[in-house]
């Protein structure tokens, strides 16, 4: 028998205001310890599971699903502004928190969300064609079957076309590309500023990829390394700019930087 007191759930009722926020050091924990039912598992990853695979996939954008300030379930959409076609890629509500309209209302936020991204026209998903899988669920938000099959799941999609779009002007995905000249371009400072920048992956959440290279020619026009990041609007790449981890990294770059430009560009 253990000792260990029960664990006191906060009182959350159907009126809590559910919001979609980053998934954070913060909140992490509690995120990865939400569940769905026993039965429930076939249908769906555990959120350790996709959490690891988002943090490897630069079009991630995972979410916690908040039910006032408490964290409920997870989702996670896979995101890329270049494509019109957007895909559902996780969603999962605690076995705590279900038959509360939490999931109903999160898949409106993820709705809208994808309402405002560049040329998106439809939304998709997949889930296991099995009894008592979410299947009706999505039907009742106006997801059809394909027909097709993806590993074994059934295809759903939501046609975005009689959707009203939102009234402000959508931001457009921009990249911004810095190439970098150093002092002393030696190998141990070399790595360690590309460590460096890597590792700002998962710590900004503006951040939606980067990609770091090292000079491989040593030509006479060359410079020692690039940098790759993107972000879904000017004002996400400004964040950014601030955040105190790319802060912390700039300071060392600029004690070993010897020149350093620019390019910033927003997908047309």
């Amino acid at each position: 028998m253990s000792d260990q007191p029960a664990e006191t759930l906060p009182t959350i009722t159907r009126d809590a205001v559910v919001s979609l926020r980053p998934v954070t050091p913060d909140n992490l924990r509690a995120v990865l310890r939400l569940k769905v039912t026993p039965a429930q598992e076939q249908f769906v990853a555990s959120n350790p599971v996709s959490v690891a695979q988002g943090a490897h996939e630069p079009f991630a954008w995972p979410r916690a699903i908040y039910a006032d300030e408490t964290p409920v379930g997870f989702l996670m959409l896979y995101d890329d502004p270049f494509t019109p076609v957007y895909y559902l890629w996780r969603l999962m509500v605690d076995a705590r928190y279900q038959r509360m309209g939490f999931a109903r209302q999160a898949m409106r936020l993820v709705i809208e969300y994808v309402l405002g991204r560049p040329n998106a026209t439809e939304l998709r998903l997949s889930y296991v064609p099995a009894a008592g899988g979410p299947q009706p669920f999505y039907t009742s938000l106006g997801f059809i079957d394909t027909g097709e099959v993806d590993d074994g799941e059934n295809v759903m999609r939501l046609d975005l076309s009689g959707y009203p779009r939102p009234t402000v002007t959508p931001s457009r995905p921009l990249t911004h590309v810095v190439l970098m000249q150093f002092q002393e371009p030696a190998p141990a400072v070399l790595h360690k500023a590309a460590e460096l920048l890597r590792g700002l992956k998962g710590k900004v959440p503006e951040l939606r990829s980067i990609e770091v290279g090292l000079d491989v020619l040593h030509s006479g026009r060359s410079y020692d390394l690039a940098l790759i990041t993107r972000f879904d609007s000017l004002a996400d790449m400004q964040r950014y700019q601030d955040h105190p981890e790319h802060v912390a990294v700039l300071q060392y770059l600029r004690s070993v930087l010897a020149a350093s430009v620019a390019v910033d560009y927003e997908q047309p």
